[in-house]
């Protein structure tokens, strides 16, 4: 009983917690997950769009290549001039006023646009001369301060159209010292009088668009890289956040534009963005501490929020489940005590809730209870005890025997001997006998056979030529016992409502088998059998308790049956119209 108890408890308890629980998990998890995956959404988007901003403000800066090609292209007579002036020992002074001309084209974006350090323009020849925004007029490059540039010229691959690479230009100043300044270099191929005829050199400073990343509107800890297509840095927001090279390379092969790893031992979130026309990298990364501060803020609340209503839940329930304990152990040992006839435990003089009310009309009504159901039991003895006399007095009446010995003695006399009328009367006083001879009702199934044949010798006077009996009976089931007069309301039944009414002659088949722990009997005739409709209601009339006009035989059996051996058992029918009816019965083997 205390496991039981233990059971009531534990379930109860889950049953107020359950409810309770899980849409707080269901509603904290699902809250928790969307805005997570929105604020990623959101970040990505922010991200992508900064890079995009970014990219754009980048690239019009450098679109001043594309200006100074496309002057070159729309001025090319002039830059035919000036490479003819670049391969002459000293140039005429016409040369020079097309040279001015030529040099305001340079100095003028160089001068106008603050991001701009120096403008190179270098036609092929041989005397390595070029034109540059920071000297006067034609400078070889022998005597020039930069010549980086013209390194990087020779060795790109001459398909290479534009390009563009970090590095540092040492000026000289007054007197013998010298000054360092890192610019960002961009090339681009141009034709004047044949494909690659030379080099447009645009020097920007990287101090100004370090400036233009530092004033974008990016989140705690963002930095802003661009990379060139060696996987090198060429502009950041923050001077002290480094990128390895390492890192780069891992950045670089990355397929997805949104994605984490680990930079300088911390967990980074980035965004990257590819131009195609400087092939170069737009790079963001943010702390990702810093980026879902909100998400693991919210996941914190939810988590204080869900151990809070457990516990007061946890509480709560435990309270209830308690108190339900309390009233069902009291209910339980009141009907021990009643049950066990001890002294009922003393109860509450008000009912405070539904246990207390259950608990008063529980002892209010179960004296009574048990009352009434001795009280129906020993009715329902008699009534069967009652109900089985009444179908012997019904079957067997005992002044019937003693009528027909007389007519018997008186027969014989009057005809002077046996005849046909006493073998009637006799028949029937065996059979009568039969039937008040007294005990439990129960004969082997021999005897019920034996004690049949009179009867059936009966109804072949009446009925001559007209129906036949055949016995088809297992010799292991004779010995077995089986209620007196079984086989004689079947019989009756399967000539009276079958085979009378046939035209020609019948036939009936009594049959007896032991299956398992069985003994089946059936009586099958091929009279005229009924219809479906009609065999349905018979069914209905078997298991009602109604009295029955017709077949009263068959029903008293029934009755007898259920009375004998429980409601499981009985008789069963079977009838097809125009081929007979079948009485099948299966009782236990005593």
């Amino acid at each position: 009983m205390t496991k039981v108890y233990f059971k009531f408890f534990a379930r109860n308890l889950l049953t107020f917690l359950i409810p309770m629980l899980v849409p707080l998990l269901v509603l904290g998890t699902l809250s928790t997950f969307l805005i997570s995956q929105y604020i990623t959404k959101e970040i990505n988007n922010n991200n992508m769009n900064l890079l995009k901003q970014t990219k754009g403000n980048i690239e019009l800066i450098f679109n001043e290549l594309d200006t100074l090609n496309l002057h070159i292209v729309a001025s090319a007579l002039q830059f035919t001039n000036l490479k003819n002036m670049m391969t002459k020992e000293f140039p005429e002074p016409v040369d020079y006023d097309q040279l001015a001309s030529l040099k305001n084209f340079i100095d003028s974006p160089s001068i106008g646009k603050p991001y701009i350090d120096s403008i190179y323009i270098y036609l092929n020849n041989d005397r390595k001369r070029f034109i540059s925004s920071t000297t006067g007029g034609l400078v070889e490059l022998n005597d020039f301060y930069d010549a980086d540039w013209y390194n990087s010229y020779q060795n790109h691959p001459l398909d290479e159209l534009m390009w563009a690479e970090s590095r540092p230009v040492i000026r000289p100043t007054t007197g013998q010292s010298t000054v360092q300044t890192n610019v960002i270099t961009m090339f681009r191929r141009i034709s004047v009088a044949a494909d690659n005829d030379g080099i447009i050199v645009l020097n920007v400073k990287p101090d100004y668009i370090t400036q233009s990343l530092n004033e974008l509107d990016t989140l705690q800890g963002q930095s802003i890289f661009i990379l060139d297509r060696d996987n090198n840095v060429i502009f950041r927001n923050h001077p002290d956040y480094k990128l390895t090279a390492d890192d780069a390379e891992t950045i670089y092969k990355t397929d997805s534009s949104f994605f984490s790893m680990k930079v300088n031992g911390e967990t980074q979130v980035l965004n990257k963005l590819a131009s195609e026309k400087y092939q170069w990298t737009f790079l963001s990364s943010v702390p990702s501490d810093s980026l879902y501060v909100i998400p693991n803020g919210l996941k914190l609340t939810t988590l204080v929020l869900l151990i809070i209503s457990f516990a007061i839940g946890t509480m709560l329930a435990y309270w209830l489940t308690r108190k339900n304990y309390s009233n069902l152990k009291a209910i339980v040992t009141i009907l021990d005590f009643a049950k066990s006839g001890r002294p009922l435990p003393p109860l509450p003089r008000y009912s405070k809730d539904v246990f207390g009310y259950i608990l008063q009309n529980t002892l209010n009504h179960f004296i009574e209870h048990n009352f009434l159901k001795v009280q129906l039991s020993e009715r329902k003895y008699l009534l069967q005890t009652l109900e089985f006399e009444a179908l012997h007095a019904q079957i067997n009446p005992h002044f019937l025997f003693n009528t027909l010995e007389t007519l018997n003695w008186k027969a014989s006399k009057l005809t002077g001997g046996p005849n046909d009328m006493t073998d009637i009367i006799e028949n029937l006083s065996d059979i009568l006998r039969y039937s008040l001879e007294g005990g439990s009702g129960m004969v082997s199934l021999q005897t019920e056979i034996n004690q049949t044949l009179p009867y059936i010798a009966i109804l072949r006077t009446r009925y001559k030529d007209k129906f036949d009996v055949s016995w088809d009976v297992d010799d292991k089931a004779l010995k077995y016992h089986v209620l007196k007069l079984t086989f004689q309301p079947l019989i009756e039944n399967s000539l009276y409502h079958g085979i009378k009414e046939k035209d020609g002659f019948g036939q009936i088949r009594v049959k007896a088998r032991v299956f398992g722990a069985r003994l089946l009997l059936s009586v099958v005739d091929n009279g005229i059998g009924v219809t479906a409709e009609r065999l349905a209601h018979l069914r209905i009339q078997l298991e009602s308790s109604l009295e029955q006009s017709q077949h009263i035989g068959m029903f008293n059996t029934q009755k007898r049956l259920k009375l004998t051996y429980g409601k499981a058992f009985g008789l069963t029918i079977r009838s097809k119209l125009g081929w007979g009816t079948g009485i099948y019965i299966a009782i236990p083997i005593d």
